[in-house]
């Protein structure tokens, strides 16, 4: 099967043509509907410098857990705000701009995931559509799977400035996107985001490393020393069961274009990988399928 592997497991138009594609971010109203708390106790309190009054406590401590310091900021003073308004919906459209403060307090509601720009280092405020693009990605998978790792950061890393290392980097699997991700065309942008979700939604039970999986992917684990530190490697001693190029570095990356495929390509993987089709049906999608459209609504 080796031969007839692509370098994505699924492209970034087999992305955007699959059953089941999101066709559109959520709009404002749904957003804002989703930020009501009808049987919510209202606190009057001070967060961060803004004085709440009779404000539904759920808000409030999404306002709070937006701004609680990335540890990449530890040791430096917490954000304090001076604001005009006394509810947090307002207080947000204040600080990051109309637009962004929903989109925001929807994306930490709703997936459990931080785009504050503000309490994290090398980050820059994310754009309105750009956020409407994630949001977007982000409904394709379901949504009883969020929050993965609740308060997760999830930033445009700072525009106009390279990655530490120098790469030429579009995202990572840290859930952060590049200047390099803007030149994308929209499909791509897509299946770069999502693949990288992939990587996020291994984090429960470490499935991308785990014996289960390095056994259905045919990767052999070792212990290689390099300066006396003991570091974990590992070898795919059976290409057959690879569903990507891209997927042959490591088990990690395997795991992410094999998501992807189960997602968007779910035919495929069905059929070419049962195994990796049914441990991710069970251990990563909570028995979902998408298959055809009519799956959409289940």
């Amino acid at each position: 099967m080796a031969e007839e592997l692509t370098w994505w497991a699924a492209t970034a138009e087999q992305v955007l043509q699959a059953p089941c594609k999101t066709q559109h971010p959520p709009s404002r109203q749904e957003m804002l509907q989703s930020l009501k708390f009808p049987r919510a106790s209202l606190l009057t309190t001070t967060v961060h410098g803004v004085a709440f009054k009779n404000e539904a406590q759920p808000l409030i401590q999404l306002f709070a857990d937006l701004h609680a310091l990335d540890i990449s900021w530890r040791g430096r003073p917490a954000l304090k705000f001076s604001v005009k308004c006394d509810k947090v919906v307002c207080a947000m459209k204040e600080i990051y701009g109309n637009d962004e403060g929903v989109q925001l307090l929807y994306l930490l509601k709703t997936f459990g995931f931080n785009g504050s720009h503000l309490r994290t280092a090398n980050a820059s405020a994310w754009r309105p559509d750009e956020l409407n693009e994630i949001l977007q990605a982000l409904h394709d998978y379901p949504l009883s799977l969020y929050p993965i790792t609740y308060n997760k950061r999830l930033i445009h890393f700072a525009r106009g400035k390279r990655y530490s290392f120098g790469e030429e980097i579009v995202a990572n699997a840290s859930m952060e996107v590049f200047d390099l991700w803007n030149e994308l065309s929209f499909p791509e942008r897509q299946q770069t985001f999502l693949h990288e979700l992939g990587h996020t939604l291994a984090y429960r039970g470490q499935l991308d490393t785990s014996t289960a999986w390095l056994k259905i992917g045919g990767w052999k684990e070792s212990r290689k020393l390099v300066n006396k530190l003991e570091y974990k490697v590992y070898e795919l001693v059976d290409p057959s069961k690879a569903v990507s190029e891209y997927g042959m570095l490591n088990p990690q990356e395997d795991f992410a274009e094999s998501v992807v495929a189960y997602r968007f390509r779910g035919a495929y993987l069905k059929k070419a990988q049962p195994e990796k089709y049914e441990f991710l049906k069970t251990q990563t999608f909570a028995n979902r399928e998408y298959l055809s459209e009519d799956q959409c609504l289940k």
